[in-house]
This record gives C-alpha cells, sequence and structure tokens, in this order.
C-alpha cells in the first residue's frame, strides 16, 4: 500500500490541477459572459433610447401579430401609452378591412408595398379621440435566422429552431405635410387660375382697344364725309351765287341761299354732337332738371317730324299709356333723346311703315336694390331692326350699326350722346328687336331723380 500512496497522490494532483484549470477557465467565461451581458445591456439600453427619441413611430409586432414595443413617437401619433398597447392587437389604430381584420402587420406591410400609392395616398391612423392622422408606412421582416436566442443554459440554439419572426414597422406622420401639399396645390391652382383671368382680361381689353381704334378709325373715316358733304354744298352754291349774281334771278339766288342755309344747318347739327358727346363725358354738361309734361315734350317732338314723315310716306302714332306724365327731366336733352331715336326710325323705315311712340309707368330699382317710380317711352319702328350682337354696342362712341354703314349715313353720334343724356337722369336706355320686325329703344328715367353731377 505504501508503494501506490505517491501515485494515489499524484494522480489526485493531476485531478486537481484540470480541475483548477477548469475552474479558472469556466471563471473566465462567466467574466466573459457577463461582461457581453453587460454590454448586451448597454447596447439595448442605447437602442431602446434610440428607439424612444426617434420622430417617427416605431412599433413592433411579434409573429402573432401582438406589440411588443411602441415608442414615444408612437404614443404621440397615435395617443395611447405604450403600456396600453404592449401584447395587444393594436387594431383600433387602423381602419382595417375585412381581409386583415386581426392582423395589423400584414395590412402594414401589405400598405409599404404601395410605394407610389403611398404619396398620393397615405395611410389614414385613428388617434384615440377618433381623429385622423395621415401616415408613410416602412416595413421591415425581421426573418427567423436573423435572429439569435440563448436557452437557460447560455449555449446557443439557432433562430431556425425557434422558428420566430418579427415585424418592425416605422410609421411617419405626414398629416401637416399632406396640408402644406394640398395649400400649396389649392395656392397653384389658384394662381394658374388668376393668371388665365389676368391673361384673358388682357386678351379681351386688347381686342376691346383694337375694336374702339377700328370704330374710331371708321367714324373719322365716316364723319370726314359727312363734314365735307355740307361744307362741299356750301362752297359749291356761294361759289354758284357770285358767279351769277348779276345775271341769276332773285328766285335762283333763293334757291342758292336755302342750299347753303340747309348745309350749314346739317354742318352745324354734327359740330354740336361733337361738343355735346365731349361735355358729356367731361361731365361738363350743364342740365336743367326740373318737373315737366312728359307728354307735352312727345308731342311738340312729334309734331316737328310729321313733315319729314309724311314726305317719305310714314306715319307716325302716339299711344300715351298713362295719365299723369308729370316727371322731373331736362326738356332740352331729353328731347334731343327722342330727336335722335326719331331720326333713326325714320331713316331706317320702309315706306308705308308706322313709327310709333308709346309710354307707360315702370318702376327702378337703385343701386340698394330699392324700388323707384319711373317713366317710360319707347319708340319703335317696322325697319330692319338691329343685329342681336350689336344691340349693347351701338351705344358706344364711335360705334355704328351695320345697318347703318350700309348707305343710310349719319355720324353714329346720336345713340352715344342720348346713352349720356339718359345716365345723367339716372335712367336707363336700351335697344331690342320687335317679334314682328323691327327695333325698339326704350328709354326708363325715374320721376323724381338726384340732381347729376354737372
Amino acid at each position: 500500500m505504501s508503494n501506490s500512496d505517491p501515485a494515489n497522490a499524484l494522480a489526485e494532483q493531476a485531478a486537481e490541477d484540470v480541475l483548477q484549470d477548469e475552474l479558472v477557465s469556466l471563471r473566465a467565461q462567466v467574466a466573459q459572459l457577463t461582461a457581453a451581458g453587460h454590454e448586451l445591456i448597454s447596447t439595448q439600453t442605447r437602442m431602446q433610447s434610440l428607439l424612444h427619441r426617434a420622430t417617427d413611430a416605431i412599433i413592433q409586432f411579434e409573429a402573432d401579430g401582438t406589440v411588443s414595443s411602441f415608442n414615444s413617437a408612437a404614443e404621440r401619433v397615435f395617443d395611447y401609452a405604450e403600456i396600453e398597447m404592449m401584447h395587444q392587437k393594436a387594431t383600433q389604430l387602423f381602419d382595417l378591412p375585412e381581409a386583415f381584420r386581426d392582423n395589423v402587420p400584414g395590412y402594414l406591410l401589405a400598405y409599404a408595398r404601395k410605394t407610389r400609392e403611398q404619396y398620393e395616398q397615405p395611410l389614414v391612423g385613428l388617434r384615440r379621440d377618433g381623429s385622423k392622422v395621415l401616415l408613410e408606412v416602412s416595413v421591415a421582416e425581421i426573418a427567423s435566422q436573423d435572429l439569435v436566442l440563448f436557452d437557460d443554459f447560455s449555449d446557443a440554439a439557432s433562430a431556425s429552431d425557434a422558428g420566430y419572426e418579427a415585424f418592425l414597422c416605422i410609421l411617419r406622420d405626414v398629416t401637416e405635410r399632406k396640408r402644406i401639399d394640398e395649400e400649396l396645390r389649392r395656392h397653384r391652382e389658384e394662381l394658374e387660375q388668376l393668371v388665365d383671368e389676368q391673361t384673358r382680361e388682357i386678351r379681351n381689353a386688347k381686342d376691346e382697344a383694337e375694336r374702339a381704334n377700328q370704330a374710331k378709325s371708321e367714324f373719322l373715316a365716316n364723319m370726314s364725309h359727312e363734314l365735307r358733304t355740307p361744307m362741299h354744298a356750301i362752297l359749291s352754291y356761294s361759289e354758284f351765287g357770285q358767279k351769277k349774281l348779276t345775271s341769276a334771278k332773285p328766285e335762283k339766288l333763293g334757291q342758292y341761299f336755302d342750299r347753303i342755309h340747309t348745309a350749314g344747318g346739317r354742318l352745324l347739327e354734327m359740330i354740336n354732337d361733337l361738343l355735346d358727346l365731349a361735355k358729356a363725358e367731361a361731365g361738363r354738361q350743364i342740365y336743367d332738371i326740373r318737373d315737366n309734361d312728359l307728354d307735352a315734350m312727345l308731342r311738340a317732338v312729334l309734331t316737328e317730324y310729321e313733315g319729314i314723315a309724311e314726305k317719305r310716306k310714314l306715319s307716325l302714332r302716339y299711344v300715351p299709356g298713362i295719365e299723369d306724365q308729370h316727371a322731373d327731366f331736362d326738356p332740352e336733352k331729353l328731347g334731343q333723346v327722342v330727336r335722335n331715336l326719331l331720326s333713326n326710325a325714320l331713316k331706317f323705315s320702309p315706306e308705308g311703315g308706322v313709327i310709333e311712340i308709346a309710354t307707360s309707368d315702370v318702376d327702378l330699382v337703385s343701386g340698394d336694390a330699392v324700388h323707384v317710380p319711373g317713366v317710360e317711352f319707347c319708340v319703335r319702328d317696322q325697319g330692319a331692326g338691329v343685329p342681336d350682337e350689336e344691340l349693347d354696342t351701338i351705344f358706344d362712341k364711335f360705334v355704328q350699326s351695320s345697318r347703318n354703314r350700309k348707305g343710310a349715313g349719319g355720324t353714329g353720334l346720336g345713340l352715344a350722346i342720348s346713352r349720356e343724356v339718359v345716365h345723367a337722369h339716372k335712367g336707363t336706355i336700351t335697344a331690342s328687336n320687335n317679334a314682328d320686325g323691327g327695333a325698339c329703344f326704350r328709354v326708363r328715367i325715374p320721376r323724381n331723380p338726384p340732381p347729376p353731377t354737372t
């Protein structure tokens, strides 16, 4: 036995040394694992800090669709606390279609794949109070092979053995951005509309200026002819008179003077028209508006034109439609309007036609929508009428109706002057065509207008 004791001692010592080495190795491994654990905890802490400091909402779902992480941004976006959402399905956060009724991560994953549609139609999230929030979605699938789990004995086990899956969903609140985009889109459309309107206005103004310039050119050409005709007559007959002063009979010389007088009257009439229009447009026309009898004024003007109407084989008809035709007006200026309208009617009526002046009571509407009692007189003829597209423009200065440009003569100032006079009486003058042919010019004035600006 004594010989074996040293051998046993050696064996025991060797075993003790092995155990000691293993203990040292185990202590080193424990130290390494402890350090790795601390590092893992530190890393996890940093990751959690980053997760909760992220500006985008980040939600992690487990394979069964329950929430395993719900960061601070998600709390702000949806107004739910993390503790309320942990291990829940989170179905209250979205208006889920039937196909994804209990599968929020699947719904988000399907939506995230619609890259183009997301920008045009963001995902709609639901806050606690039911209000909606617009979201952009990005989903990362964490597959089983990407995970490493540790068992209770700290042995490494592959994720494939565990069969684990997870989803990391990042949701960005784009509500404000979409509001700004929509505001920019609306402003852009309004700007485009404004540019279109201004372009259209500029184009219309240009067309109007061109039409006015054309009308002015036509007016000047016509006016030069109208002025030249009576002037030529005056010069011609005065020259005849000078040459035949000693040889012609007094009756012949009298005819020359009559024609000179007629031509001079026509020339004076045109000059007066030009001056009247200029004064009216400059606001320098003086009106003597006072109580007058419209019936008496109309009858007096009709009497003046009876001879001309008879010579042209036309009939003048007066149809008073009201008993009291008293109103405040300037008889000279308003009489000029009647003369202008009658002259046009005589000019354009066919032989055997009837020209009618009729009066009636009317209600006028002032600028503040107050009804004002007024009177109206209409001058109707049986001519060709006025082209519909010219019913408004014939009252503009330098503008003549196409029916007047076909040889009827005249300066085209009469209706422009008439409009100025009627407007000075706070009234209206309009043109229309009769159903049975001919034109109708309608003048309406209030019975008691305010004084015009002189």
